[in-house]
């Protein structure tokens, strides 16, 4: 009787410290995968935010290339249109 009490009181310990150590490792794990997305979300806005600054890029050298509706430079290009 002794021996099997011994043998259980080993095995109820052994779960019980390993309860608390398969938690510990998990919870380290996901602390982990907690910064890599930080990670991604940070690279993530970065890009967002130069792609916004190629766009807004893209226009302003759209409107340097071609005249704004309404300026001397566009009538006189329609008239040119008109005549031919």
């Amino acid at each position: 009787m002794q021996s099997n009490f011994s043998r259980r009181a080993f095995l109820a310990t052994l779960g019980m410290l390993s309860v608390p150590l398969v938690a510990f490792a998990q919870d380290k794990g996901k602390k982990k995968d907690d910064k890599d997305k930080e990670e991604k979300k940070e690279d993530a806005q970065k890009k967002a935010d130069e792609k916004k600054d190629d766009a807004k890029d893209a226009v302003d050298d759209r409107d340097k290339a071609v005249d704004g509706p309404g300026t001397d430079r566009s009538q006189d290009r329609r008239q040119d249109r008109r005549r031919d």
